[in-house]
């Protein structure tokens, strides 16, 4: 089997768990019936995700991620400061995310099982890494990882917000943890800051992000 036709069967087997994923969760029983529904045996299904639920919940991750990309996005990005591309491609990749909002429940509460948590920080991370790179950042020094941190945070609990509370407060959360970066961002500019110090602060910020407490 080719690479495009695996990533082709990939695609639509995550597709079809989706589809059944508001009613049965994110579970074996769920891939292996969307497998069924599509003509895929129960080794079909074995080779395209030999780790189940969890490769579907990678899958179905990065299909949001794959809104960020166009020449169209570009344009609109190049008129912006970096504070409102950071912005404008979070609630993007949220909408992304929440075009089916029944199962975008199912996939974060898979994703947020304490077996799955390190799978779910490291597509919070390649997300947050995207964001920064469409948004310009080219730093390779310590703010390179402070900064895909705070974004990850700022990602994560944006998300919960727009599940639970809906769109405008989405927008809302994202604009004032922006500010809060940025006010972060001048106080950490002036002092002479390690690379672990800065680590440090960016964890702090998370912190703060996670229990509402001012920056």
């Amino acid at each position: 089997m080719s690479a495009n036709a695996l990533t082709e069967l990939e695609q639509s087997l995550a597709t079809a768990c989706a589809a059944l994923m508001p009613d049965l969760g994110l579970t074996r029983v769920t891939v292996r019936v969307a497998g069924a529904r599509i003509g895929l045996s129960p080794a079909e299904v074995e080779l395209i995700c030999p780790n189940g639920p969890s490769d579907i919940a990678a899958i179905l991750w990065r299909q949001g991620d794959a809104a960020l990309a166009g020449d169209d996005i570009d344009a609109q990005l190049s008129a912006m400061k970096v504070r409102e591309r950071i912005g404008f491609l979070l609630n993007r990749r949220i909408d992304a995310a929440c075009a089916d909002e029944r199962a975008t429940h199912r996939l974060i509460g898979h994703l947020c099982l304490p077996q799955h948590l390190g799978l779910y920080r490291r597509l919070l991370w390649e997300s947050a890494d995207l964001v920064w790179r469409k948004a310009g950042d080219k730093a390779l020094d310590e703010n390179h990882y402070s900064k895909r941190a705070i974004v990850s945070g700022i990602l994560a609990t944006a998300l919960m917000t727009r599940l639970t509370q809906g769109v405008e407060a989405q927008h809302e959360q994202i604009a004032r943890n922006i500010e809060q970066v940025m006010a972060f961002e001048k106080f950490k500019a002036k002092l002479p800051l390690k690379p672990e110090d800065a680590l440090l602060g960016a964890v702090e910020f998370l912190g703060k992000l996670r229990f509402g407490a001012a920056a």
